[in-house]
Order: structure tokens, then C-alpha cells, then sequence
């Protein structure tokens, strides 16, 4: 839920402004809700449903002659498509017959009467009518008991997960091959199929998983936007056994239009209809683009996060469909050889085959594909390895110690970019012969190539490549120039470090202390024997004078109560940010713990200073800086705590600036779901006030010592600040205390967290107290508002 100096904000804003692919049809009403048997829909008759929620008929797509049956948002102007019934099956060239047949079935024909789709091939049990629900749903009523659906769309999803609908255990939603082609594509969104699982994933065609929402918390998915405390969204798990159970979730009548969608680029994406203008992206995973598994294709490289064109083809490959990879939207059908391989002459030692390998120096693997291991290797035992297998496709090879042979096969389907795998190495990949020895010797010769056409070229074209280097030298000079005036904007305190000083310090980047969702930290010794912190960015940085612009920012921030930024390396493609070492972790692993080791059970006054702190340090963030900060994900584990249990508040990469002129910032969903405060879902500009809610609900976790939200529990304890406050209104306010440390607990200072903490996670931002005011309530230098307190608790209880 993130995720550091590097273009996520960016990823941020641009995925705000998407908007659904229209597709044009042009609509003419056949009347009702409900097609009785017999009833037919052509050309541009239509159903809508009661409340004029949804639309069922014919459409096409832009620029194609394929005709489909499908459900739409009859009342928004982009015509989003929701369901398609014959989505592997067009009519060509004309809109064609949907009937209810008499038979009780569901058919499409053309025009001619060839059949295109039917339901009859899931459909157990005869119909009576099919009516179009206000919830999107198709739905047909058995012909014995007129109540009872037989057959249903929701139960046959595309690529759209509406509110209300069932996602089985079992059931996949698909995304669309493309904006123009509803053909099912390659990535797909389904529950955990293992039994007992509960977390629903994001998976490529083959089953691999790219990405989890996690387990279910009770209510909620640890992963996604929202909190167990929103009247707007209520999400369910209805558990029948381990192997049977689906996840639905629900929205409040005020709360708008909103949906899920798996779209052709295989990422999740909730779409929320914003003041009657435009669907908005509130959230969406994987974040990085290449993090989705086989988005290039077979041999496809995914290079980049921002560029256009996020996949290249591996050398010696082209795209197998040129015009779909130069529509820069759909790169699944990835890339094929120039010249097929020949193994058929390979012999036990190899001699006599046609192949040979190309190293591909920036380019890595990643452990999902099916490879084997030799070890105590050499390089030329693993090519000859891997040639005197046909299904061999690539091999790399680490030159340690222990030297370790990979040998991969099949088609090669997460190829990455060294700038972004953190694990890059080099890779060679199996060519014809031809190929491998064409590739190898262009690349050695490349210079005195450029040298040999330079000479033929005429004189006019001699003249404009005069011109040219001559811009790239004035650019190049301007360049400098900006980076220099970049580097005087950087505060004095902050050091710039170089790759090699980084990779020294964390012996190679070796001993990892976590991983967050946009890059890894690894610990690292400097040579005074200072150690540090190496946030490793796993993404393609924004240009050098909007990176060294950040840090200037993050650098001039100084609070005993905020982790200090020490330096930065930017250098080429990495991105680096060097952190003070703070030596007792995040608060989280010490709130997790269920041990009773007094090293790992935090006593009360250590608490209670965590929490007066924390708020501190956000007070100096909101009050204090030359613009005010927000955040954005304040959660246990973003709160360091160094060698003293002092806090210290960590990881800005979601942080926003807002200007002393301005109180709020209009920005997408950020944060981690349990901790984000209800406005954001409202598409509206947030204010500090988000932090103040998330610090409201961390405050509730260093209280109590566990998690907001425990399956465990009974049910009526599983929602802490519930429970919490069912006790205080009982008077047993010493009660919501860690029982661990209950007995040495201050009252006075428990009632004072608990009012700040009741106060923060009120549902209305305006009534929630500013960082300033709550610090002087926690210091007992104020009361605060008794009556909001009142309130807060009552309808918590309720």
C-alpha cells in the first residue's frame, strides 16, 4: 500500500486522470426491464433496468465490425462496459438476434441464424423470464419456481467485479485482451485456490501469482483502500468450509458508483465516478508495472516504469503482433526469434548444433520461471548444458565462491531490466547461430561502424549531423548547468554517495533489513563505522533535477522525532537513499509479539512516550516545515524506534506537500488499508487531518498491544476500538490496556490517550483535533473537546 523517492507520486497522478476506453454504440430503448420467453433484442433495442442503473444490448468497439451482447452504465456518458456474453465469439459486420427462447434458454444468432452463444451449456434448469437488476446483474427465473434464479451473469463474470456480486472460490474475473478486444487476455483475479485461504490474488494464465491482498482481517483486506470504521464500503467473507467460500462487498446508498476491474495491462484497479464527470483510479496493484508478471510477453523486456513503451523485445527477437506493441497498450503477445532454432543435429556433446547464446548484460530473470540449478559449475560447462538441451532457452551464471549454474525453459515470460530487478545479472538467451554471432560482433564493432557510414554519408546530411551534435552539446551543457544549481539547492548536511561507496557499505547490498512495496533497505557500515540504513528504489527515478529537488526536501527536514536523512546516490538509473541506522526496528515488531520477554513487551511509560512523540514529530511536519507535509501513511510500521524506544516517523515516499497558502491537496488513495482515514474515498482533496485518523488508529495498537482488527477474538472483541470504547462507557477504562502492562499502567495518562485516540478516527475530518491540539491534550496541558469525545464513543458502541 507504496514506497521512497522515486515516480510513484507521478504513477500516482497519471493513473487519477485514466479514464474507462468508451466504447460507441448508439442506443435506442426496446422498452422494460425483462424479456419474457420468446422475446427478442436486435440491432439497437435494449433493457434497462428499474431504476435506469444498467443497460443490456448490442455494442461494438471503436474501429472494429464486431457486435456484442452486453450490460453497460445506462446513465453515465462513457459507455463502460461491464459484462459481455459472447466475448470470445463476435458477430461480424452487424448486430444480430439475443433471444429468450422459448425453450427457456438464452441464445444469440446472426442475422442468418447461426448460432453464436448460448447459456444452455451452464444454464442446469429452464427459464420463465430474464430481467436486467439495478445491481448489473442478468438474470434468468426458473420456469418451476418463478422466484428462483437458474442462471445469472454475476455467476459469469468478464472482467468487472461489481458491488453485491459473489466472487467465488473458483470463479475468475478476466481482464479484456485489450480496450477494443473483450477476448479473455492473459491475467485473470480469483480467491486463493488452496483450501483455507482466504486472500485473493492477481495471477497470470500459467497460475503464477503476482500479487495478494492478503488474508482476510475480519472485515477488511489488509491490503486494499478503506477501513473497518467506513459507512461507504462493506466489504464480506462468507466462509461455508475451507473449499467453498466468496468475498462480495457492498456500498451505502450516498456512496456514489464505484467498481473493481482487472484491466488488459494486468493490474486491479477501483474505479470510483467522481462528480458526475469521469471514473477516477483510487487504487490500483502491482503499482510498478513490471511487476506484473508476463505484461511483455514471451521475450519481452520490461524496461521501465514511465516511458511509453514499457517492453522491448530481448535481441534477436521482434514482436510477434508489431501493431499491438505499437499501440503501447497491449505487449502480451511478447516476441518471437528472427531466425527459428535448429536443435536437431545436437549430439551428447554438442558439437554440430546450429544454436549459439547472446549475453544480455541488463537483463534478469526472476525465480518464477521453470529453471534448474548446477552447481560447482563453470561458464562453459553451463552452456554446453544448457545447448545440449532443446528446451533450454537461456542460462546465467555467478561467478562466487560456490559457482551456481540457472538454466531456464520454455518461453522466458518476466525478463526485466537490471535498473529494475534487484537481482540482475547477466543472461544469455539461446538464437539461431546466425543471429548469436551477427549480434555479438555488431555490438563489439559499433564504433567503427559509425565511422564507416559517417564517411559515405552526402554532404547535406553531414551538415544537419553537424547541427545535431552541436544541440546535444548545448543540451548536454544545460544539463550540467541544472544539475549544478540542483546540487547548490541540496542542503550542506546531506551527502551525495556513489553506487560503489553503497555497495561497499552494505556488502553488496547483503544484509536486507525489509522490504517495502517500492523498494528494499539494507543495512550498511560507512567507512568512519557509522551505520546506516540503504533504501534500494526498485523503479526508474524522475529527471536528476526533480530527484535532487526531493531530497533538498526531504533533506532540510530535522526533528528529534523524524529519521534523518543522511545522503542519497543518483547515479545513471539508481536511485538510493541513505538513512540513519536506527537500531530497535519499527514499533510494529514489538506490538506483534505475543512473547512475555521483557525486552519484548513495552512497558507503559515506554508507550505513552511513543505516542506523545510520534504526535510531535507529525505536530512539526503540519506546523513546523517551510511546507506543510502530509504523510500519508502513518502505521506501526513506519514508527523507528532507536536505542531509547525515542519514535522516530519514517518512509515519506507517499508523502505530499502542501504550500503555507493552501490546507488541502487533491491526490489519489495512498496508505495502508486499517489506517486510512474515510474521506478518501471520496475523490475530494485531503487535509492533515488523514494523519490524524491514521495516527488515532496506530495510537489504538500501542494501547492495547495488538492489531485494530484479531480473528481470534470473539467477535465482539475482533474491532479494538469498538470494544475499547463498550469498556469506557462501562468505566473500565484501565481495561483496554495491554494486560501485560495494565498493572503499572498511569490512569490519568490512559484516559488522556484514550480521549486523543477517540478523537482522532472520528468519521468528519472538521471535528478530528489538529497535531498541535492533540499534543497538549497528551501532555495534560488540555482536556479537548469532552463533548466530540462523548460522541466519537457512542457511535463507535452503536
Amino acid at each position: 500500500m507504496d514506497r521512497f523517492a522515486f515516480n510513484f507520486l507521478k504513477r500516482f497522478m497519471l493513473a487519477l486522470a485514466i479514464v474507462i476506453p468508451q466504447q460507441s454504440c448508439d442506443i435506442f430503448v426496446h422498452g422494460g426491464d425483462t424479456l419474457s420467453l420468446g422475446a427478442s433484442l436486435k440491432g439497437k433495442q435494449t433493457i434497462i433496468s428499474k431504476k435506469g442503473t444498467f443497460e443490456l444490448g448490442f455494442f461494438t468497439l471503436n474501429g472494429t465490425n464486431n457486435w456484442y451482447v452486453g450490460i453497460w452504465y445506462a446513465q453515465i456518458p462513457d459507455k463502460t462496459i461491464v459484462w459481455v456474453a459472447n466475448r470470445e465469439t463476435p458477430v461480424r459486420d452487424m448486430p444480430g438476434v439475443f433471444t429468450l427462447s422459448s425453450t427457456g434458454y438464452l441464445t444469440l444468432s446472426d442475422l442468418q441464424g447461426k448460432a453464436i452463444w448460448s447459456s444452455n451449456n451452464t444454464q442446469q434448469t429452464k427459464a420463465s423470464r430474464a430481467s436486467i437488476l439495478d445491481v448489473g446483474n442478468f438474470v434468468l427465473y426458473g420456469a418451476q419456481k418463478t422466484s428462483e434464479i437458474v442462471w445469472e451473469s454475476f455467476a459469469n463474470p468478464t472482467d468487472t467485479f461489481l458491488p453485491t456480486m459473489k466472487l467465488w472460490k473458483g470463479l475468475k474475473i478476466i481482464s479484456w485482451k485489450s480496450s477494443v478486444d473483450p477476448t479473455p487476455g492473459p491475467f485473470f483475479e480469483q480467491m486463493n485456490p488452496s483450501p483455507g485461504k482466504t486472500d485473493v490474488l492477481l495471477q497470470y494464465k500459467n497460475g503464477v501469482s503476482y500479487y495478494s491482498t492478503g488474508e482476510w482481517a475480519g472485515s477488511y483486506f489488509a491490503t486494499l483502500p478503506g477501513s473497518p470504521s467506513y459507512s461507504i464500503l462493506k466489504e464480506e467473507l462468507v466462509v461455508f468450509s475451507p473449499t467453498r467460500m466468496y468475498y462480495t462487498y457492498k456500498l451505502a446508498p450516498e456512496a456514489g458508483t464505484m467498481m473493481v476491474r482487472v484491466n488488459s495491462k494486468g493490474e486491479i484497479s477501483v474505479y470510483y465516478w467522481v462528480n458526475n464527470n469521469s471514473w477516477n483510479v483510487i487504487w490500483f496493484q502491482p503499482q510498478l508495472r513490471c511487476g506484473v508478471y508476463g505484461i511483455c510477453g514471451p521475450y519481452g523486456v520490461c524496461f521501465t516504469q514511465e516511458n511509453i513503451q514499457s517492453c522491448r523485445c530481448v535481441e534477436g527477437f521482434h514482436p510477434k503482433d508489431a501493431a499491438a506493441w505499437n499501440s503501447h497498450e497491449w505487449w502480451s503477445s511478447g516476441c518471437v526469434r528472427r531466425t527459428p532454432l535448429n536443435c536437431s543435429s545436437i549430439n551428447g556433446s554438442g558439437r554440430g548444433t546450429t544454436d549459439g547464446f547472446l549475453q544480455a548484460i541488463d537483463k534478469s530473470l526472476s525465480d518464477e520461471e521453470p529453471f534448474q540449478i548446477m552447481s560447482n559449475s563453470t561458464l562453459q560447462g553451463c552452456k554446453t548444458a544448457c545447448l545440449n538441451n532443446c528446451s533450454c532457452t537461456a542460462f546465467s551464471f555467478a561467478d562466487s565462491n560456490s559457482p551456481v549454474c540457472k538454466m531456464w525453459f520454455g518461453d522466458l515470460l518476466s525478463m526485466r531490466d537490471k535498473a529494475i530487478s534487484s537481482d540482475g545479472q547477466s543472461l544469455f538467451t539461446r538464437l539461431a547461430a546466425s543471429d548469436a554471432s551477427q549480434l555479438s560482433a555488431s555490438s563489439g564493432k559499433s564504433s567503427s561502424r559509425v565511422v564507416a557510414v559517417s564517411i559515405s554519408i552526402p554532404l547535406g546530411v553531414a551538415v544537419l549531423g553537424i547541427l545535431f551534435i552541436g544541440a546535444c552539446f548545448i543540451q548536454r551543457r544545460r544539463r550540467r548547468l541544472l544539475e549544478k544549481v540542483a546540487k547548490e539547492d541540496t542542503p550542506t548536511l546531506l551527502r551525495t554517495f556513489t553506487y560503489k561507496e553503497l555497495k561497499v557499505a552494505t556488502k553488496n547490498f547483503s544484509h536486507k533489513l525489509g522490504k517495502g512495496a517500492f523498494g528494499s533497505v539494507f543495512k550498511g557500515t560507512l567507512p568512519d563505522n557509522k551505520l546506516v540504513a540503504v533504501k534500494k528504489l526498485e523503479t526508474s527515478p524522475k529527471a536528476e533535477k526533480q530527484f535532487r529537488a526531493e531530497i533538498s526536501t526531504i533533506g532540510n527536514i530535522h526533528h528529534v522525532n523524524l529519521v534523518k536523512l543522511c545522503g542519497f546516490c543518483a547515479e545513471g538509473s539508481k536511485r538510493m537513499l541513505v538513512y540513519e541506522y536506527i537500531q530497535n526496528g519499527s514499533l510494529d515488531s514489538f506490538l506483534s509479539t505475543k512473547s512475555n520477554e521483557p525486552d519484548k513487551v513495552l512497558d507503559w511509560n515506554t508507550r505513552f512516550g511513543i505516542a506523545l512523540g510520534t504526535a510531535r514529530g507529525l505536530l512539526y511536519l503540519h506546523e513546523e516545515c517551510r511546507d506543510r507535509i502530509i504523510h500519508c501513511d502513518i502505521k506501526p510500521e513506519n514508527i523507528l524506534l532507536d536505542a531509547d524506544f525515542s519514535p522516530k516517523v519514517a518512509d515519506f515516499g507517499l508523502a505530499k506537500l502542501v504550500g503555507r497558502d493552501f490546507s488541502r491537496v487533491l491526490t489519489t488513495t495512498r496508505g495502508t488499508r486499517g489506517y486510512l482515514a474515510p474521506e478518501w474515498l471520496s475523490g475530494l482533496p485531503i487535509t492533515v487531518k488523514v494523519d490524524v485518523y491514521s495516527l488515532g488508529m496506530t495510537l489504538f495498537e500501542i494501547i492495547s498491544g495488538r492489531r485494530n482488527s484479531n480473528l481470534s477474538l470473539q467477535e465482539s472483541q475482533r474491532f479494538f476500538p469498538a470494544w475499547a470504547a463498550a469498556q469506557i462507557q462501562k468505566g473500565n477504562t484501565i481495561g483496554i490496556v495491554d494486560e501485560r502492562v495494565a498493572d503499572k499502567a498511569d490512569v490519568e495518562e490512559v484516559r488522556r490517550a484514550a480521549v486523543v485516540s477517540f478523537l482522532y478516527i472520528q468519521k468528519d475530518e472538521i471535528e478530528r483535533p489538529s497535531m498541535a491540539q492533540v499534543v497538549r491534550i497528551l501532555e495534560g496541558k488540555s482536556e479537548g473537546d469532552m463533548e466530540q469525545y462523548q460522541r466519537s464513543l457512542q457511535a463507535l458502541v452503536q
